[in-house]
Protein backbone atom coordinates (compact mmCIF):
# COMPACT_ATOMS: atom_id res chain seq x y z
CA UNK A 1 0.00 0.00 0.00
CA UNK A 2 3.23 2.47 0.57
CA UNK A 3 4.30 1.77 -2.24
CA UNK A 4 0.99 2.15 -4.57
CA UNK A 5 0.89 5.88 -2.53
CA UNK A 6 4.69 6.84 -3.03
CA UNK A 7 4.58 6.06 -6.99
CA UNK A 8 1.31 7.76 -7.21
CA UNK A 9 3.07 11.04 -5.09
CA UNK A 10 5.80 10.56 -8.14
CA UNK A 11 3.47 10.54 -10.41
CA UNK A 12 1.50 14.06 -9.43
CA UNK A 13 4.81 15.48 -8.73
CA UNK A 14 6.23 14.66 -12.73
CA UNK A 15 2.89 15.59 -13.97
CA UNK A 16 2.07 18.71 -12.22
CA UNK A 17 4.28 21.24 -13.87
CA UNK A 18 3.22 20.04 -16.97
CA UNK A 19 -0.47 20.45 -16.77
CA UNK A 20 0.24 24.11 -15.51
CA UNK A 21 2.44 24.80 -18.27
CA UNK A 22 -0.06 23.81 -20.78
CA UNK A 23 -2.21 26.25 -19.27
CA UNK A 24 -0.45 29.32 -18.63
CA UNK A 25 -1.74 33.27 -16.98
CA UNK A 26 -3.51 34.73 -19.90
CA UNK A 27 -4.09 38.59 -19.98
CA UNK A 28 -7.56 39.87 -18.86
CA UNK A 29 -8.77 42.69 -20.73
CA UNK A 30 -12.24 43.08 -19.89
CA UNK A 31 -13.37 45.34 -17.44
CA UNK A 32 -17.31 45.36 -17.59
CA UNK A 33 -19.91 47.45 -16.70
CA UNK A 34 -18.12 50.70 -17.88
CA UNK A 35 -16.75 52.87 -20.04
CA UNK A 36 -14.21 50.64 -21.43
CA UNK A 37 -15.80 46.70 -21.88
CA UNK A 38 -12.60 45.94 -22.69
CA UNK A 39 -9.12 47.79 -23.32
CA UNK A 40 -6.49 47.53 -26.39
CA UNK A 41 -2.88 45.67 -26.08
CA UNK A 42 -0.63 46.25 -23.92
CA UNK A 43 -3.08 47.14 -21.40
CA UNK A 44 -5.28 44.80 -18.98
CA UNK A 45 -6.00 44.11 -15.70
CA UNK A 46 -3.70 41.45 -14.39
CA UNK A 47 -0.23 40.38 -13.56
CA UNK A 48 -0.11 39.20 -17.39
CA UNK A 49 -0.73 42.19 -18.85
CA UNK A 50 1.91 44.64 -20.09
CA UNK A 51 0.59 47.67 -18.51
CA UNK A 52 -1.65 46.43 -15.43
CA UNK A 53 -4.37 49.12 -14.61
CA UNK A 54 -7.06 48.47 -12.20
CA UNK A 55 -10.82 47.55 -12.89
CA UNK A 56 -13.41 48.23 -10.06
CA UNK A 57 -16.88 46.31 -9.26
CA UNK A 58 -18.60 48.95 -10.98
CA UNK A 59 -16.51 49.22 -14.09
CA UNK A 60 -14.29 51.94 -13.78
CA UNK A 61 -10.52 51.85 -15.34
CA UNK A 62 -7.91 53.41 -13.00
CA UNK A 63 -4.38 54.35 -12.31
CA UNK A 64 -4.23 54.10 -8.80
CA UNK A 65 -7.24 56.40 -6.96
CA UNK A 66 -7.43 58.13 -10.58
CA UNK A 67 -9.74 57.26 -13.56
CA UNK A 68 -8.68 56.63 -16.82
CA UNK A 69 -10.63 59.05 -19.15
CA UNK A 70 -9.34 57.52 -22.58
CA UNK A 71 -7.31 55.36 -23.98
CA UNK A 72 -4.96 56.58 -27.70
CA UNK A 73 -2.24 54.98 -29.15
CA UNK A 74 0.28 57.34 -27.70
CA UNK A 75 -1.41 58.44 -24.32
CA UNK A 76 -4.06 58.07 -21.43
CA UNK A 77 -6.24 60.93 -20.41
CA UNK A 78 -6.33 60.45 -16.69
CA UNK A 79 -8.75 62.36 -14.42
CA UNK A 80 -6.94 64.46 -11.84
CA UNK A 81 -9.85 66.17 -9.80
CA UNK A 82 -9.63 69.40 -7.26
CA UNK A 83 -8.93 68.31 -4.36
CA UNK A 84 -7.59 70.48 -1.38
CA UNK A 85 -4.67 69.35 1.19
CA UNK A 86 -3.85 66.31 -1.42
CA UNK A 87 -0.01 65.24 -0.81
CA UNK A 88 2.51 66.55 -3.74
CA UNK A 89 3.79 63.34 -3.09
CA UNK A 90 0.44 61.58 -4.62
CA UNK A 91 1.67 62.95 -8.24
CA UNK A 92 4.63 59.71 -8.03
CA UNK A 93 1.21 57.67 -8.83
CA UNK A 94 1.02 58.57 -12.10
CA UNK A 95 4.70 57.86 -12.62
CA UNK A 96 5.56 53.82 -13.68
CA UNK A 97 7.90 51.94 -15.80
CA UNK A 98 4.99 52.01 -18.75
CA UNK A 99 3.62 56.09 -18.39
CA UNK A 100 4.34 59.20 -16.90
CA UNK A 101 2.83 62.37 -17.42
CA UNK A 102 3.51 64.24 -20.94
CA UNK A 103 5.05 67.81 -20.60
CA UNK A 104 2.66 69.21 -22.07
CA UNK A 105 0.45 69.22 -18.84
CA UNK A 106 0.12 72.03 -16.21
CA UNK A 107 0.19 70.90 -12.46
CA UNK A 108 -1.87 73.17 -9.94
CA UNK A 109 0.02 73.26 -7.04
CA UNK A 110 -0.88 74.61 -3.32
CA UNK A 111 0.80 75.92 -0.65
CA UNK A 112 3.61 77.29 -2.50
CA UNK A 113 6.41 79.19 -1.59
CA UNK A 114 6.47 81.09 -4.81
CA UNK A 115 3.39 82.24 -6.45
CA UNK A 116 4.59 81.32 -9.89
CA UNK A 117 7.19 79.27 -10.81
CA UNK A 118 7.36 79.88 -14.51
CA UNK A 119 4.80 80.86 -17.18
CA UNK A 120 2.03 78.06 -17.81
CA UNK A 121 -0.48 76.73 -19.58
CA UNK A 122 -3.16 78.65 -17.47
CA UNK A 123 -3.44 82.27 -16.12
CA UNK A 124 -2.48 82.62 -12.22
CA UNK A 125 -5.82 84.86 -12.54
CA UNK A 126 -7.81 82.34 -13.87
CA UNK A 127 -6.28 79.79 -11.09
CA UNK A 128 -6.93 82.34 -8.27
CA UNK A 129 -10.51 83.48 -8.98
CA UNK A 130 -11.58 79.36 -9.66
CA UNK A 131 -14.07 78.68 -6.83
CA UNK A 132 -12.62 75.21 -6.24
CA UNK A 133 -9.02 76.70 -5.50
CA UNK A 134 -11.26 79.60 -2.90
CA UNK A 135 -12.50 77.15 -1.25
CA UNK A 136 -8.79 75.65 -0.24
CA UNK A 137 -8.01 78.74 1.18
CA UNK A 138 -8.19 78.41 5.08
CA UNK A 139 -8.68 74.52 5.31
CA UNK A 140 -5.54 73.81 6.63
CA UNK A 141 -2.40 76.14 7.44
CA UNK A 142 -0.84 77.66 4.34
CA UNK A 143 -3.42 76.70 1.87
CA UNK A 144 -4.44 79.44 -0.67
CA UNK A 145 -1.13 79.91 -2.10
CA UNK A 146 -1.55 78.30 -5.54
CA UNK A 147 0.74 78.16 -8.70
CA UNK A 148 0.96 76.16 -11.77
CA UNK A 149 4.14 74.20 -12.97
CA UNK A 150 4.77 73.45 -16.33
CA UNK A 151 7.60 72.20 -18.64
CA UNK A 152 10.05 75.03 -19.55
CA UNK A 153 9.20 75.53 -23.46
CA UNK A 154 12.80 74.65 -24.03
CA UNK A 155 12.91 71.50 -22.75
CA UNK A 156 13.29 68.52 -25.23
CA UNK A 157 11.57 66.32 -22.91
CA UNK A 158 8.54 64.54 -23.64
CA UNK A 159 7.75 64.41 -20.12
CA UNK A 160 7.84 66.54 -16.62
CA UNK A 161 10.22 66.02 -14.74
CA UNK A 162 9.15 65.11 -11.05
CA UNK A 163 11.64 66.02 -9.21
CA UNK A 164 11.26 69.80 -10.52
CA UNK A 165 7.64 69.48 -9.90
CA UNK A 166 8.58 68.38 -6.32
CA UNK A 167 11.37 71.02 -5.79
CA UNK A 168 9.11 73.95 -6.16
CA UNK A 169 8.37 74.11 -2.52
CA UNK A 170 4.90 73.09 -2.52
CA UNK A 171 3.31 70.91 -0.58
CA UNK A 172 -0.32 70.35 -2.37
CA UNK A 173 -1.14 68.61 -5.47
CA UNK A 174 -4.66 70.63 -6.26
CA UNK A 175 -4.87 69.65 -9.80
CA UNK A 176 -3.61 68.98 -13.36
CA UNK A 177 -4.12 71.06 -16.67
CA UNK A 178 -4.05 68.71 -19.98
CA UNK A 179 -2.96 70.23 -23.63
CA UNK A 180 -5.98 72.74 -24.70
CA UNK A 181 -7.18 73.20 -20.82
CA UNK A 182 -8.29 70.30 -20.70
CA UNK A 183 -8.69 71.16 -16.94
CA UNK A 184 -8.66 68.28 -14.02
CA UNK A 185 -6.98 65.86 -16.17
CA UNK A 186 -3.27 64.64 -17.31
CA UNK A 187 -2.07 62.81 -20.00
CA UNK A 188 0.38 59.97 -19.29
CA UNK A 189 2.58 59.08 -22.37
CA UNK A 190 2.55 55.41 -22.33
CA UNK A 191 5.09 53.06 -23.60
CA UNK A 192 6.65 49.69 -23.68
CA UNK A 193 10.34 48.44 -22.48
CA UNK A 194 13.14 48.13 -24.63
CA UNK A 195 14.11 48.58 -27.98
CA UNK A 196 11.89 48.49 -30.71
CA UNK A 197 9.86 45.63 -31.71
CA UNK A 198 7.21 46.34 -34.33
CA UNK A 199 5.12 45.36 -36.90
CA UNK A 200 6.48 45.76 -40.94
CA UNK A 201 3.46 47.96 -41.08
CA UNK A 202 4.39 50.45 -38.27
CA UNK A 203 6.92 52.87 -37.13
CA UNK A 204 8.73 52.90 -33.78
CA UNK A 205 8.97 55.97 -31.75
CA UNK A 206 12.05 55.83 -29.30
CA UNK A 207 11.44 56.67 -25.81
CA UNK A 208 13.87 57.54 -22.84
CA UNK A 209 11.84 56.39 -19.54
CA UNK A 210 12.21 59.68 -17.15
CA UNK A 211 13.12 58.36 -14.24
CA UNK A 212 16.27 56.59 -14.60
CA UNK A 213 17.20 56.62 -18.68
CA UNK A 214 16.55 53.36 -19.61
CA UNK A 215 15.20 52.38 -23.40
CA UNK A 216 11.47 52.22 -24.09
CA UNK A 217 9.37 52.14 -27.54
CA UNK A 218 5.72 52.62 -28.56
CA UNK A 219 4.78 51.12 -31.99
CA UNK A 220 2.23 53.15 -34.76
CA UNK A 221 0.72 51.52 -37.00
CA UNK A 222 0.20 53.03 -40.89
CA UNK A 223 -2.20 50.79 -41.56
CA UNK A 224 -5.24 48.45 -39.39
CA UNK A 225 -3.65 46.72 -35.98
CA UNK A 226 -1.66 48.82 -33.49
CA UNK A 227 1.49 47.91 -35.40
CA UNK A 228 3.26 45.87 -32.24
CA UNK A 229 4.57 42.19 -32.80
CA UNK A 230 3.48 41.03 -29.86
CA UNK A 231 -0.55 41.90 -29.99
CA UNK A 232 -2.14 39.48 -31.74
CA UNK A 233 -4.97 38.27 -30.91
CA UNK A 234 -5.85 41.41 -28.64
CA UNK A 235 -8.08 44.04 -29.48
CA UNK A 236 -6.50 47.01 -31.34
CA UNK A 237 -6.43 50.86 -30.42
CA UNK A 238 -7.69 51.40 -34.14
CA UNK A 239 -10.35 49.02 -34.10
CA UNK A 240 -11.61 50.06 -30.64
CA UNK A 241 -11.80 53.81 -31.40
CA UNK A 242 -15.50 53.92 -30.62
CA UNK A 243 -14.91 53.26 -27.00
CA UNK A 244 -12.24 56.06 -26.69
Amino acid sequence: MMVKLEQLLIFFIAVLPSATSQNPITCDQSCPGGQFPTVPYPFGFNSACTIQLNCTSNGDVLIGDFSVQQITSSYLLVSLPAKCGRSIDTLMHLYSEHYAPLSTNGIVLDNCTEQQMRTCMISMTKLRTDPKIANCSGDQAGEGRVSCYSSDTSTTSMFLDYKNVTRTGCRFLFSGVAFSLDVQRVRLGWWLSGTCNCSVDADCIKIVYPVDGSNGHRCESRSEGDGHKTSSGSPSLKGMRNLL
